[in-house]
């Protein structure tokens, strides 16, 4: 098989750095560009740590940026400019080409390629695709939607180039819309995932500097299981309890695709609720907190529990409020009550929020709450293999 120019390059390059030791480089800014960027997709394990993670699905698609330090005097502590042009930032289109999480570069319509528009990676060879710039820290960030991660990632919330102007607060923020509108489940809700990586060549071929991007959920979970309570002063039935509202909570969230200018990460914000708007006038009085969001029911409830609901959810929780009915008539009396235990809980990204309760007559008897990470697990990703990462033991 005749080899392509660009596999010759990665050869020579190979070779290069077998006849050299890192105190015979010229320097930090040596160009080492004709090496390409290597990436293995997945998520940290939960019961594994970040140690292994289960690999991303086969045609699974994601956008990545690369930032470096371009100056010829720079150093690990250089700050990065504002990401407008190439200047210290690239961007890609990658998709997973097979069951153990490799990443291949890709046109970012992900178009089908014809086999004679590879290369010897498997990337399409008319994709952006990233080069190690020169010896110092190279910072990759990395997003998808994990509910829609092999559709149109192009042309949708993840649109993103190195000119993009989308802001929130000064910083580059993707915004998401956190409202239920014409949702069935939560399935349909954003999930936007992120991967922040920090790496530089220390190989002397492109697999021994392949990146492990680990992503990680950017909003919150909240699941709200329910059943009678246990003194049986009211038996409720299941297809009694009508609905579960969060009260309070953000209809925008922002997630950041830019670093800092040192480097770091802005943190996922949320636009807080106004209660004067008038969108809000009409309900003030029966909920103060100005925003609801009712939950989506479960297929399957959790074990010991009549019915329960989740969904994705950002922003302040103020209250929680659960509607049912006594009896299966028409006319039957139904019941309110609102638990404000959560009252101006900061929801946090990348966290699980459980909340069990028990319900009586107009009231809600007990709740236990359990707040945990909320980690990519089996029903995210499949676990037909692992990626180690090479700092844990």
């Amino acid at each position: 098989m005749i080899m392509t120019i660009r596999k010759y390059l990665y050869i020579a390059f190979a070779l290069l750095m077998a006849s050299c030791t890192e105190t015979e480089i010229e320097g930090p800014q040596e160009q080492v560009r004709r090496m390409p960027v290597l990436f293995s997709a997945g998520n940290t394990d939960a019961t594994v740590t970040r140690a292994t993670a289960s690999y991303m699905p086969m045609n699974s698609r994601f956008v990545c940026s690369m930032f470096f330090h371009a100056g010829a005097n720079d150093t690990n502590e250089s700050k990065f400019s504002e990401p407008v042009s190439d200047v210290n930032m690239t961007t890609a289109w990658l998709k997973i080409s097979n069951t153990t999480g490799n990443a291949v570069y890709w046109n970012k319509e992900y178009s089908e390629v014809i086999k004679d528009s590879l290369d010897d990676y498997g990337f399409d060879v008319n994709a952006k695709c990233f080069y190690w710039q020169n010896r110092l820290n190279h910072i990759f960030l990395a997003l998808t939607d994990n509910h829609n991660l092999k559709g149109d990632v192009s042309n949708g919330a993840l649109k993103i180039y190195p000119d993009v102007t989308d802001k929130y607060k000064d910083q580059y923020m993707l915004a998401y819309d956190l409202t239920r509108g014409q949702k069935n489940s939560m399935s349909e809700q954003p999930d936007p995932i992120l991967a922040l990586e920090t790496a530089r060549p220390s190989g002397g071929t492109p697999e021994a500097n392949r990146v492990k991007l680990f992503f990680k959920h950017q909003f919150a979970q909240i699941q709200v299981n329910l059943k009678s309570s246990l003194d049986e002063s009211a038996v409720i039935k299941d297809e009694w309890i009508e609905s579960v509202e969060l009260l309070g909570v953000a209809e925008e969230g922002y997630v950041p695709y830019c670093i800092l200018p040192d480097g770091t990460l802005p943190a996922v914000t949320s636009l807080p609720i106004n209660v004067d708007a008038d969108k809000y006038q009409k309900t003030i009085k029966d909920n103060p907190y100005g925003s609801s969001f009712n939950m989506f029911q479960r297929s399957t409830p959790v074990g010991g529990y009549l019915r329960s609901f989740e969904c994705i959810a950002f922003g302040t929780l103020q209250g929680i409020r659960i509607t049912w009915r006594e009896s299966d008539d028409e006319n039957a009396v139904k019941h309110v009550a609102t638990y404000k235990g959560v009252k101006n809980l900061t929801l946090k990204s990348g966290t699980k929020y459980i909340y069990n309760m028990e319900l009586r007559r107009s009231l809600i008897a007990e709740v236990t709450a359990k707040i945990k990470p909320w980690e990519m697990d089996t029903s995210n990703y499949s676990t037909n293999g692992t990626i180690k990462d090479d700092e844990q033991n």
